[in-house]
């Protein structure tokens, strides 16, 4: 994962579950091996940190359903 990726909250117990964002930038990391993300979420208006174990890239085929998260300024 890396800056401008487009990524989907897959952890059942999130509260953000199921919801997309665009990254944003790195804070560091969870664990040693979890760095945590900064992830635009455009459902809420505002960036949030969540590590990378908890979020999953967009497949091609989401990305068109939700083209314009492509085009944020972000």
């Amino acid at each position: 994962m890396d800056l401008g990726d487009l990524v989907v909250v897959s952890k059942s117990g999130h509260p953000f579950n199921g919801l997309s964002g665009k990254i944003v930038g790195r804070r560091g990391n969870y664990t040693p091996d979890d760095p945590i993300f900064l992830v635009f979420i455009k459902n809420r208006a505002r960036s949030f940190l969540i590590p990378q174990s908890m979020l999953r890239l967009m497949e091609p085929s989401e990305i068109e359903v939700t083209k314009n998260i492509a085009d944020w300024p972000f």
